[in-house]
């Protein structure tokens, strides 16, 4: 079992944060941070995809676009699944939706990380979040007290693309 250590004071992120610059552009800002991309790029390619130049984007922003643009990175998603245990049902990596409104069927996306190290026996979850906060404590919320202020509703799991065998 997987144990949380103390959160160090230099703890660096595997992923660099993007920020989001629009109310409506918090999951192409969390596939930006994931990507090592830029959000514009991100909405680029997302418009590509039939995304309109001009927000809302949300009733374009399923799963489908979801992996298709991550897929575009070689990264896999899954589909959305429900968090019944908050982050302990997520899996190493994954795009969650956190402050959902369950009447509107919305939420906002944050990247989460179960930093796992490669002997298995510690991992250091954190949770990236692009929301523009005014306090910059909450870009990056590290270890599970911490996410414990910010549960997940619905999440969708991330992993990378296997690579063709060769012949």
């Amino acid at each position: 079992m997987a144990t949380t250590p103390t959160t160090p004071t230099t703890f660096q992120p595997a992923f660099k944060r993007v920020a989001q610059q629009d109310r409506h552009d918090d999951t192409f800002a969390a596939i930006a941070t994931l990507t090592g991309k830029t959000l514009d790029s991100i909405m680029r390619q997302a418009e590509t995809m039939g995304l309109p130049k001009i927000g809302p984007y949300f009733p374009w922003i399923d799963g489908d676009m979801i992996a298709k643009l991550l897929a575009a990175h070689g990264l896999v998603a899954g589909v959305w699944k429900e968090c019944a245990r908050g982050y302990a049902d997520l899996p190493e990596v994954a795009i969650a939706s956190v402050e959902a409104n369950l009447e509107w069927e919305c939420g906002r996306c944050v990247l989460y990380h179960r930093n796992t190290s490669s002997d298995g026996k510690t991992a250091q979850p954190y949770v990236v979040d692009p929301y523009p906060h005014s306090d910059t404590k909450m870009h990056l919320r590290i270890g599970t007290a911490e996410l414990n202020a910010l549960q997940p509703s619905w999440y969708i799991g991330v992993t990378q693309m296997q690579k063709a065998a060769g012949k």
